[in-house]
């Protein structure tokens, strides 16, 4: 066995043995939100001479937790679209869920603050 990497140099010293090429980036885009979840998009650039770029988009509850990964398109509507589908697929789910346990339909987020109407302001 040899040992000419230990004989090679530093790593962070370009001796010119090798060539060097550009680091493979992900940019964090946009953010989104859809019926109180949010999305946001990351794009991934792959390729030295023919570079592709393709875009995820991760998907969080109202609360803010993590819940989906979805990979590989060709580009960021595509991928807003495939969100907005999922997040509309695993509400119907939830609904139809708590409506088989006699649960009712589980009402949309608040968009504004409501103010309850006292016995003195109703009319």
């Amino acid at each position: 066995m040899s040992l000419w990497h230990a004989q090679s140099g530093p790593r962070s010293k370009d001796t010119g043995k090798f060539r060097s090429r550009a680091s493979l980036g992900t940019d964090q885009l946009a953010e989104k939100t859809h019926r109180s979840w949010s999305y946001h998009f990351t794009s991934h650039q792959a390729g030295i001479s023919i570079k592709r770029t393709s875009f995820h988009v991760s998907i969080s509850d109202p609360q803010g937790n993590r819940v989906e990964y979805l990979r590989g398109f060709s580009n960021m509507e595509r991928a807003g679209v495939a969100a907005r589908e999922w997040i509309d697929e695993i509400l119907k789910k939830l609904e139809q869920a708590a409506a088989s346990r006699g649960l009712g339909r589980i009402p949309a987020l608040p968009t504004e603050p409501t103010q309850e109407k006292g016995p003195a302001q109703e009319k």
